[in-house]
């Protein structure tokens, strides 16, 4: 018993390396979006900001 606690101590003191998760965000402008290949950004999607849409349709970036 006190083997697996001496076991479970050293496995957690290795740890575990976690990459870090992408947060999604309304692009900065429409040239970054392009640079993506984004056009068309609905406004459903994380990566739509307002900015983004000049008509106010719900589309950012439009082709």
């Amino acid at each position: 018993m006190i083997r697996a606690l001496l076991a479970a101590v050293a496995i957690s003191a290795v740890g575990v390396n976690i990459a870090p998760v992408a947060v999604a965000a309304p692009y900065k402008n429409c040239t970054e979006a392009r640079k993506n290949g984004d056009t068309n950004i609905p406004s459903s999607s994380d990566k739509y900001g307002e900015h983004l849409d000049r008509d106010g349709d719900g589309f950012g970036c439009e082709s």
